[in-house]
């Protein structure tokens, strides 16, 4: 059986409209060639991939948002882009994004026919996959520095639990399953929230001289304490799913959690529990 292999590479696929578009198209295009693959004997493999920092977007040779490739071949034969709004609102600064031309018209949203015909086209003409020297754009290098800086930085800090998120064993805190499934969520998204504990991650408390202080005059008792770029906003508690959102300037759709499943076991990375 011959291999299909297709990348969707994009910005983001909570506020940035053409992405969304883009994924809806793709997969329609998908579901109308099934039948085809089916008949010529291919397998597709598709690959859908956040690009959330210049390091992934180095390493995808990523030159445009949204990007579809199929076997390492880009569907747009060229690179065409025009200001998109919603990228700009996620980095605070003025952002392109792609144009896709077919049939001699652009658009900001592929037609599913384009897809298709590029699809079909690449299979079908087999093009050699001649590589260049990769430099990233400067839009992009714009955009990730720009989200750095508009990014908030957060860290929680936690009492003493038996491995890095405490959802361990068969009685498991729901408040503790909640906070991992928000950070996951973001994490999803290109924002990390750091995550630490007293017994996994000591040094963390002593070398933060705003926590180390803090847990000097309040003990331990006085976790979880929660730090927005370097300061101390939340104690004794973890912050409300709204609060994050408030916070840390991040659409409400990045906090679309999916349901858990988790009935007990083990969190810990390697397997182990405590």
């Amino acid at each position: 059986m011959k291999e299909i292999i297709i990348d969707f590479l994009y910005l983001d696929l909570n506020t940035c409209e053409r992405c969304v578009s883009t994924d809806g198209a793709l997969n329609e295009a998908l579901a109308i060639l099934s039948g085809v693959f089916r008949t010529l004997n291919y397998s597709v493999k598709v690959n859908k991939q956040n690009i959330t920092s210049k390091k992934l977007a180095e390493q995808n040779h990523f030159v445009s948002s949204p990007t579809i490739r199929v076997n390492g071949m880009d569907i747009c034969t060229e690179v065409k882009e025009s200001d998109c709004g919603d990228c700009g609102d996620l980095c605070g600064d003025s952002v392109d994004c792609r144009v896709f031309t077919y049939e001699g018209k652009d658009y900001e949203q592929p037609p599913v026919a384009m897809i298709v015909d590029g699809i079909l086209r690449i299979l079908y003409g087999n093009p050699a996959n001649e590589e260049s020297p990769y430099t990233l754009p400067d839009n992009l290098n714009k955009y990730f520095l720009r989200r750095d800086v508009v990014m908030k930085k957060m860290a929680i800090y936690e009492p003493a639990m038996c491995c890095e998120t405490g959802i361990c064993g068969v009685s498991i805190d729901p408040e503790l399953i909640r906070i991992s499934t928000v950070l996951n969520a973001l994490k999803k998204n290109g924002v990390e929230v750091k995550r630490h504990n007293l017994s996994n991650a000591p040094m963390e408390f002593v070398n933060n001289k705003v926590i180390n202080q803090y847990i000097n005059e309040k003990g331990p008792e006085g976790l979880p304490a929660v730090l927005l770029d370097n300061e101390i906003i939340i104690t004794g508690r973890y912050p409300a799913n709204d609060e994050f959102i408030k916070l840390l300037g991040i659409p409400e759709s990045y906090l679309s959690e999916p349901k858990t499943t988790n009935k007990g076991g083990c969190c810990c990375s390697d397997g182990k529990c405590c």
